[in-house]
């Protein structure tokens, strides 16, 4: 599509890249601001996307990287070019979760009022970085003449260049296949989650109540973008279902019971 927005001589600045830091830059701001609605020090934020953005990298890129293993192993290079795409939400959100985890503790500070004051970030960064995949082609869809689009050969995006490799184009094509545009739907996706959260910011019930009903609501919209999904290895579980929809179900069995064990430590306090 536009995988190349502009270059500045012999640099180019990647769609991708510059959506992500878009996602990252207004993702700080929001969430500095919850910070202060919250009564907490804006600065901790700061401090704070410094982990994210670092676990966001490396656990983004390394999920990616495996569920793309082949493709990366026969030209290894390409696992340092971040600017090109290619980061995984699930991976990079457990790793920035994880960093986050630590730096809260390190720092003695609330980790589920922290989870909460996020959340929205989480939700629109996720919107506004989807837009970047799709601009770089990566990310898409299955094959549909009906509902698909079609990306010109213009510096080979990634849905063009699997195509060239699958033998379903040929060597010159103006174009790939229609595809899915699945980044779209789940930009969208992202964009509804974060105003549901910040409808339900309104009757907050506990501190983490906002984090779990948005891993619920991602899980289950994930869960059935997975259905249009291309991948290339096509790995089933039980002929069924992928691997991204079984780490879903978990997500979602796993925030239900988080968020009835926080309700019932709320009740418990305001009963004492």
């Amino acid at each position: 599509m536009y995988r190349i927005l502009f270059s500045i001589g012999s640099f180019s600045i990647y769609s991708y890249g510059a959506f992500l830091a878009l996602a990252f830059t207004i993702g700080i701001l929001l969430a500095m601001k919850e910070a202060k609605k919250s009564n907490e020090n804006p600065e901790r934020i700061l401090d704070l996307s410094l982990y994210v953005i670092i676990g966001v990298l490396i656990g983004g890129r390394l999920a990616y990287v495996l569920t793309n293993f082949s493709y990366y192993m026969n030209d290894p290079i390409k696992i340092l070019y971040l600017r090109q795409g290619g980061l995984s939400f699930l991976g990079a959100f457990l790793m920035a979760f994880l960093l986050a985890c630590w730096y809260i503790k390190k720092n003695k500070l609330s980790l589920w009022k922290y989870a909460d004051i996020t959340t929205p970030s989480i939700a629109i960064g996720y919107a506004i970085a989807r837009i970047g995949c799709f601009l770089n082609g990566c990310c898409y869809g299955v094959i549909s003449e009906n509902y698909g689009i079609k990306y010109p050969s213009l510096n080979m995006p990634p849905a063009y260049s699997q195509h060239l490799k699958d033998g379903l184009i040929a060597s010159g094509s103006t174009c790939s296949l229609p595809v899915i545009p699945t980044q779209i739907y789940s930009s969208l996706y992202g964009l509804l989650i974060f105003f549901i959260i910040l409808r339900l910011q309104k009757n907050k019930k506990y501190d983490g109540y906002l984090f779990f009903n948005f891993l619920i609501l991602y899980s289950v919209a994930r869960f059935v973008i997975e259905f249009f999904r291309f991948y290339e290895n096509g790995i089933m579980i039980f002929n069924l279902l992928t691997i991204t929809q079984i780490v879903c179900i978990v997500i979602i069995v796993f925030a239900f019971f988080m968020m009835r064990f926080l309700k019932k430590i709320n009740n418990q306090h305001l009963v004492d």
